[in-house]
């Protein structure tokens, strides 16, 4: 990776004044909340720095970039997206680079299963579930991108047992009583069998070997998560990937793919047009000025599960 302009951050007090943009306010609350996000991302740089791992801004984030040079003004995210081979890499040393106030959550590390992982702040709050022991602070999202179907018969068979082997993770009973039934799999029964047997994190690590083991075989790449939720979605060329350049994001600059119009474009049409709405974390209770667990400690369990389901 390419020496990082995300570096010795310091806010200015300015910062976190309640302003206007683009017809929206932005409050001082989202403002700490982006703040927040910020110094998440400047460690996550630092990490990548130190084991030259290479990392783009992606969704909100990359379009916040160049359309704002800053957040998407309604938004309070960052996304980040790695290919397979750094993110496995990034994954491996994870749980050793970030150490309290800071904590690296994955399947491994914390009480979920997702594609993708996440880095928080514990001392902040951004609950979206009912569990007081998952760690539940402030976060940036960091996805893998992983081969995309080509066109050709080999791609759309490892998106098919991309599919499946997700399946064994997530609805393991469905895939068991159809197997009873002797459904037809790409898999031989043997092989579900095996899968089925193991426990659910030595499934999660054959998926992402799996995936790990075939990037590289298509031009096109693409969040995971499209295809396993077969979701229509436009892949992109790795190609567009392959030089970097910074843009300013509020007071840093951050990473983009230097082809960053090509990208935008087949994420989200014509991105000039600005369409005002809420972020995808639009409804997770957020507050930068106190712990997730101090705030599920002092919130009564009736009230927060009521403040969840309004949602």
């Amino acid at each position: 990776m390419k020496e990082s302009e995300v570096s010795n951050m310091n806010f200015d007090p300015l910062f976190y004044q309640e302003e206007t943009r683009c017809n929206f306010v932005v409050t001082e609350k989202r403002k700490k909340i982006w703040a927040v996000e910020l110094a998440i991302l400047e460690k996550f740089d630092q990490v990548c720095k130190k084991h030259h791992l290479t990392y783009y801004a992606y969704y909100g984030t990359l379009l916040g970039a160049v359309r704002h040079q800053g957040f998407i003004p309604w938004d309070d995210d960052i996304d980040i997206a790695m290919f397979r081979d750094d993110y496995e890499r990034f994954q491996a040393i994870a749980p050793q680079e970030f150490s309290d106030p800071y904590f690296y959550q994955s399947s491994y590390t914390d009480n979920l299963l997702c594609t993708f992982s996440k880095i928080r702040d514990s001392r902040t709050t951004a609950i979206e579930y009912d569990e007081p022991n998952l760690n539940q602070g402030i976060f940036i999202d960091i996805f893998p991108l992983d081969a995309a179907p080509d066109g050709t018969p080999a791609l759309i068979n490892i998106c098919s047992l991309q599919f499946l082997i997700w399946c064994s993770i997530v609805n393991p009973q469905t895939l068991y009583e159809r197997l009873l039934q002797g459904g037809k799999f790409i898999l031989s029964q043997d092989i579900i069998v095996d899968l089925l047997n193991m426990d659910v994190l030595q499934r999660i690590k054959t998926f992402e070997l799996f995936n790990l083991s075939h990037f590289g075989q298509s031009e096109l790449v693409t969040d995971i998560n499209y295809i396993i939720t077969n979701t229509p979605y436009q892949p992109l060329k790795k190609e567009w990937f392959q030089k970097i350049e910074y843009l300013p994001f509020e007071n840093i600059k951050i990473p983009v793919p230097a082809e960053y119009d090509k990208i935008l474009t087949n994420l989200y049409g014509d991105y000039h047009q600005m369409i005002q709405g809420g972020s995808d974390h639009e409804n997770i209770i957020l507050d930068p000025d106190i712990s997730y667990k101090d705030f599920m400690q002092k919130t009564d369990p009736d009230q927060l599960k009521a403040m969840l389901e309004k949602r």
